[in-house]
């Protein structure tokens, strides 16, 4: 390929180079007995060597110690063998014993990996562990020295492509003018069928990054851009004046095409998209032209093919990058970095897009999609997404092979089989996800992200945002991280973890195990026989036959919601029956609060001061040991107290089951009751006019704000009104009116209490006396009544009725 400097050109060409590189291992070691978790450890390894060990039971780390001099290493943690260590964890230690890094998921699959950058000579440890302290199996522990290069930003190669290069040629920078949404002329008419087809497909893989379009059939307009292919090789040239590109030409032969294939997913397809980088300003991505080896030409380690299509090396010829070789299908993050400061920074492509296989995202990437949905041209291309708004989804669900997925903007993910080969560009954000079929690693960003895997073993990362995971078929392991999200699991055995978020985890149809965290968490366990931890928080348990809750102490206030039978477990404190099935629930030591449903359900709280609802239905409520309040709720309930001080929240046709010397007990009712026995006080509740009944002991009788009837019958009674035009009925005793309120309420009085005598209110009034500011009238036999805050006797006469 060639490109130009001002009216002179200069020839320029892609050559692969062949991969070199590669280290031989110094020892292969074995764990024997178990390597202590600490700086006691008896086993030690040195750079180049592969330490095999075993972590059992679940929970256990090894430690194993390790000198190294100055340079850079690299520190792997692996699965191995036929029990392989589930998801490696690894931490390194200072030569203290302290943590100084720590890897999951940084290598290969599962794998761990830390790059280690060493000034000084130095000791440290490094511990073999799990994910958690979960898992148990066999592991392989490598070090090895590494040629770490220099790696640069996409920011910085964009640099490169727009001056560095050009500076090495001895010229300036140039580009097009231009503006964002404008066009320019191009003249396919030198080309081929088949080169025209691709040179087409190719500017319109510049156009869904520049924002610039390309004028195809330009009339008698001057050609901007002018193709031809009757020239041996591939190259492109440009006249440039001043910065500014005039003119450019593009030649790619056709025996290149007849060389290197005339599909999308072949060299020549790449190639036209090179040399149109190199007709709209771009240079190379290193200092070369014509011929490069990795290893000798390149400046910076990441060169290659997966940051660049302007780079000479493939993805197998960079030896620092662990990508597939695979052709490239469009712009690439360091390209698209280079044309943004160009042409400035485009917004196309801001609504709700689909990438991957089933695209609505424009005609380069539908032909990408269509590539992907064909098993026999998908797993030999790579591509770079680039999106600048709405919601927007990548669609691989067609995959069978194992994939990891990273929607962070700035990566790049394994899929259809290869490694690296689907990068998302800085500042593009993917929110939602379908993966493939394989055992899938998905990790999402901070948006709110709709991940759903497939049919494979996957393990799903959420991360920041509140996100919706979809696990799917499989035996999946799923982690909302940050945020309040929804997490499901879909068949098979599944593991779903939660982060401190407000989040709702639904187990699926196996067996599953679910760990909430922090937040108040809403589990589901769904079918199967499910593992329910809550956490901290205040968490809701929906419960079906077979489900398991471990809850911890100081785990937060929690609930169980099932339609079974149910006995709270320790830890647990709230219960609701759902369904209309007639159900028992039985608390515990706790203070329980607990609900029944539309059925006549039978709920016994025990001990601990608990709350029982009956909701609908003919229900029976035992509140145990402990201050409990029991609500019947509607229907003709059964409610029984126990041997402490209860609030009983009474309805018409409800029956009081008090027993003796069973506490100091309140009934709160809405209408007319009288105090069953041995229940001492009364709260009239709402707004309705009410009638309240004493019974023989000494109760206390509060009326509500409107017109009520209280009657304290025998028993040493406080009768207080509250708000309306109250009728005070005294009848046996030692009763006190606390409030009552002169021509507005009424004071009834027996005359059995002097035998039924004629007797006036005036008779009443000139026995009654004022002691301490009280009016306390005295009728023998231990029988007086107390008027608070009445020290005129004379405004009662128009309020006594003797009956």
């Amino acid at each position: 390929m060639t490109s130009s400097n001002g009216n002179s050109s200069l020839s320029e060409r892609i050559v692969a180079a062949p991969l070199e590189g590669g280290g031989i291992s110094r020892a292969n070691l074995f764990e024997g007995s178990d390597a202590a978790a600490s700086r006691a450890t008896s086993y030690s390894m040195r750079s180049g060597d592969t330490f095999n060990g075993n972590l059992s039971p679940e929970g256990d780390a090894d430690w194993v110690r390790i000198s190294l001099g100055p340079g850079v290493y690299e520190i792997t943690l692996d699965g191995r063998g036929n029990s392989p260590l589930y998801d490696p964890y690894l931490r390194l230690m200072d030569a203290s014993g302290t943590q100084v890094r720590f890897d999951d998921d940084g290598g290969s699959g599962l794998g761990s990996r830390i790059v280690l950058s060493v000034t000084t000579a130095s000791t440290y440890y490094i511990e073999a562990g799990s994910y958690g302290d979960y898992y148990s199996g066999a592991y392989s522990l490598g070090v090895a020295a590494v040629d770490p290069g220099e790696v640069l930003t996409m920011d910085e190669i964009g640099e490169q492509l727009t001056d560095g290069y050009w500076e090495y040629a001895g010229v300036s920078r140039r580009s097009f003018d231009v503006a964002q949404g404008g066009a320019l002329n191009v003249n396919l008419a030198g080309l081929t069928g088949a080169g025209r087809r691709l040179a087409d497909m190719a500017l319109s893989a510049w156009e869904d990054v520049l924002g610039i379009n390309f004028n195809r059939n330009p009339g008698g307009g001057t050609a901007h851009i002018t193709f031809d292919d009757y020239d041996e090789g591939a190259y492109s040239t440009s006249q440039v004046f001043g910065g500014e590109i005039i003119s450019s030409f593009v030649n790619v032969s056709t025996s290149w095409l007849s060389n290197f294939g005339t599909d999308f997913n072949t060299y020549s397809y790449q190639t036209y998209i090179h040399e149109i980088g190199h007709a709209l300003g771009l240079g190379h991505a290193g200092d070369y032209n014509g011929a490069a080896t990795y290893g000798v030409d390149n400046s910076y380690a990441n060169d290659s093919w997966q940051a660049s299509i302007m780079s000479y090396f493939s993805q197998v010829d960079n030896t620092t990058i662990d990508a597939s070789y695979a052709f490239v299908m469009s712009a690439m993050m360091a390209d698209i970095q280079a044309m943004q400061d160009l042409y400035g920074t485009t917004s196309i492509r801001t609504g709700n897009n689909v990438y991957g296989e089933q695209t609505n995202a424009g005609e380069s990437y539908a032909t990408i999609a269509r590539l992907l949905r064909n098993t026999d041209t998908r797993d030999d291309i790579t591509f770079t997404i680039f999106d600048q708004g709405g919601t927007d989804r990548l669609d691989l669900r067609m995959d069978g092979n194992n994939q990891r997925i990273d929607l962070a903007p700035g990566s790049i993910s394994n899929a259809y089989g290869l490694r690296g080969n689907i990068s998302i560009a800085e500042g593009t954000l993917i929110e939602d996800l379908l993966a493939g079929r394989g055992d899938d690693l998905i990790y999402g960003n901070w948006a709110n992200n709709q991940i759903q895997g497939g049919n494979g073993n996957d393990m799903i990362r959420g991360l920041a945002g509140n996100d919706e995971l979809y696990g799917n078929s499989g035996s999946d392991t799923l982690i909302g991280g940050a945020g309040n999200d929804i997490v499901r699991g879909g068949g098979g055995n599944d593991t779903i973890y939660d982060d401190n978020g407000a989040d709702v985890l639904l187990g699926g149809d196996g067996n599953d195990i679910i760990r909430g965290s922090g937040g108040n968490d809403t589990i589901y366990g769904n079918s199967g026989s499910d593992t329910l931890l809550g956490g901290a928080g205040n968490d809701v348990y929906f419960v079906d036959a077979g489900d398991r809750i471990n809850e911890g102490a100081n785990g937060g206030i929690d609930t169980i919601r099932t339609d079974l039978l149910t006995r709270l477990g320790a830890n647990l404190e709230n219960l609701q029956l759902i369904s209309n099935t007639a159900l028992d629930g039985y608390g515990n030591s706790l203070a329980n609060r607990m609900l029944g449903n539309d059925a006549d359900n039978r709920l016994y709280g025990l001990s601990g001061g608990d709350v029982l609802f009956g909701y609908g239905g003919n229900d029976t409520l035992v509140g145990g040991s402990g201050r409990d309040r029991l609500v019947g709720g509607q229907g003709r309930d059964h409610l029984a107290g126990g041997g402490d001080n209860d609030i009983y929240e009474w309805r018409s046709g409800d029956v009081i089951l008090e027993g003796v010397n069973g506490g100091i007990d309140i009934i709160r009712a809405t209408s007319t009751v009288a105090i069953s026995a041995n229940v001492e006080n009364l709260v009239m509740m709402g707004t309705s006019v009410m009638h309240g009944f004493g019974n023989d002991l000494n109760n206390r009788i509060t009326g509500n704000f409107a017109d009520n009837f209280i009657n304290g019958n025998d028993g040493n009674d406080i009768l207080t009104g509250r708000g309306g035009s109250d009728n005070f009925v005294f009848n046996d005793g030692r009763d006190i009116i606390t409030d009552f309120r002169d021509d507005m309420d009424t004071i009834r009085i027996d005359n059995a209490l002097w035998g039924g005598a004629p007797r006036t209110r005036a008779q009443l009034l000139a026995d009654a006396d004022v002691i301490g500011g009280n009016t306390v009238f005295n009728f023998g036999n231990g029988n007086t009544l107390t008027v608070n805050g009445v020290t005129d006797t004379a405004i009662l006469m128009n309020d006594l009725i003797i009956i």
